[in-house]
């Protein structure tokens, strides 16, 4: 099965290794939200060229990183092999998690995937299945309120930048304008905060803490918008409910 990533694979590693603004903002707070990780088992979910679960090896997690892009597993594996920290990778759709065990892992991360995936049930209820009762679920997304289908910005006269939504109860697949970037080359499914919540807590999660990371210093510089109003959403769920 080719995926939309396949396509960009080479192109996508490049990004990420070039630490860009959005990475820069928003890897920080998924570690910081996931918290202390040592000894604990943990998957990262759409896990691409391996970013993420490079970091959570190194800080002592046993990581299992899953992607239904062959070709990106791939790139993750090349780098573990030229430099070995011990991360597992497997080519499994994050819908099903087919290759890995009911309770199996302590905690679940995902960082910027959930939108790239049609079935969000599916999603929950298989990150549910695989974590340990008491396990977390750490996950960042474009933020629903602001990166939304035809959303753009408006630069004042006087240089002050704000947000136009359209569409924000408009749910469904959506390309941004922008071809440059990856939801320009890949596109995202949009939905609204209210979607993103209920269907966590009607698989049994439990809201633990949430953060709108903001551009500040340097980063503020470069990326002036994303101190106007955040680009991304994280989120820290415990599977502490029975259903």
């Amino acid at each position: 099965m080719t995926t939309r990533y396949d396509d960009i694979a080479t192109w996508y590693a490049d990004h990420i290794a070039s630490v860009s603004p959005a990475e820069a903002l928003v890897v920080p707070e998924i570690l910081r939200l996931t918290g202390d990780v040592k000894e604990r088992r943990v998957c990262d979910l759409a896990c691409g060229e391996g970013h993420l679960a490079r970091l959570l090896q190194q800080q002592g997690a046993q990581v299992t990183g899953v992607d239904l892009s062959a070709a990106l597993i791939d790139l993750a594996r090349q780098k573990e092999q030229r430099r070995p920290l011990g991360v597992q990778y497997r080519v499994d759709d994050a819908q099903h998690l087919s290759t890995m065990a009911a309770q199996s892992v302590d905690a679940c991360v995902s960082n910027l995937a959930l939108m790239d995936i049609p079935d969000l049930v599916a999603v929950v209820e298989a990150v549910k299945r695989v974590l340990i009762p008491g396990g977390s679920f750490t996950f960042s997304v474009t933020h629903p309120c602001f990166q939304a289908p035809g959303a753009f910005w408006n630069r004042s006269e006087d240089q002050e930048m704000t947000r136009v939504i359209l569409k924000y109860f408009d749910e469904g697949e959506w390309r941004s304008t922008n071809p440059a970037g990856v939801r320009g080359r890949v596109g995202a499914h949009h939905r609204t905060l209210t979607t993103y919540v209920n269907t966590l807590v009607r698989a049994g999660f439990a809201l633990d803490q949430m953060s709108e990371p903001r551009a500040r210093g340097p980063l503020a510089q470069v990326k002036p918008e994303y101190a106007v109003v955040p680009p991304f959403l994280v989120m820290r769920w415990l599977n502490e409910i029975s259903v």
